[in-house]
C-alpha cells in the first residue's frame, strides 16, 4: 500500500490581498512539495470563492453581500488599501518583480488540485448561496468538524 501523503491544512478568515497571498504561496509551495493541501475558508476569506453577488430579500445579507468584494481579483490590502489604489499599486509591483499576484496564485492552487472548503457557517450568516461560488471540483461546503478532522491529520496546520 502506498504511503499517504503528508498533510498541510490550513484556514483563510483573511480576505485582504497580502494574507490571501502568503496563505496561497504557502499553500502553493507545499502541494508542489507533494503534500496534500486543504484551505477552509471562512468569514472574509469566504470572498475569494465568490464568482457573482445573487439578490438576497434579507436587508442585512443583501447589506453585506454588497459591501464584500466579489473573486481574488477584487480582495484589498489590510494596510495601506488608499480606497482601492493599493492593490492596484502592489499588483504592479508584482509584475515589475515578475513575481505572481493572489489571482495567479488561486488558480496554480486549482491546477495543484487544493482543496477548498467553504465554511457553511460562514455561509449561512453571510447569505452567500453556494451557487454564488466558484465552480471547481475540489471546491466542498462542510463545517468545522470537517476542518478539524483533516488538521487532526496534518502535520502542518495555520491560520491566516
Amino acid at each position: 500500500m502506498p504511503e499517504a501523503k503528508p498533510k498541510l491544512s490550513m484556514i483563510l478568515f483573511s480576505g485582504d490581498f497580502d494574507k490571501a497571498m502568503a496563505a496561497l504561496t504557502l499553500a502553493n509551495g507545499a502541494a508542489g512539495q507533494g503534500m496534500e493541501v486543504t484551505i477552509f475558508f471562512t468569514f472574509w476569506g469566504m470572498n475569494l470563492l465568490r464568482r457573482t453577488t445573487l439578490e438576497s430579500n434579507r436587508f442585512l445579507e443583501a447589506l453585506f453581500k454588497r459591501m464584500m468584494p466579489v473573486g481574488v481579483e477584487k480582495i484589498g490590502l489590510s494596510k495601506m488599501n488608499f480606497g482601492g489604489v493599493g492593490p492596484w499599486l502592489m499588483k504592479k509591483l508584482i509584475r515589475q518583480k515578475d513575481g505572481q499576484t493572489a489571482a495567479d496564485l488561486f488558480r496554480m492552487a486549482m491546477e495543484r488540485q487544493i482543496h477548498f472548503v467553504a465554511c457553511e457557517a460562514s455561509l449561512k450568516l453571510l447569505g452567500i448561496r453556494p451557487d454564488e461560488l466558484i465552480h471547481y471540483d475540489h471546491l466542498q461546503i462542510a463545517g468545522v468538524d470537517q476542518f478539524l478532522q483533516n488538521a487532526r491529520e496534518s502535520q502542518i496546520s495555520f491560520f491566516i
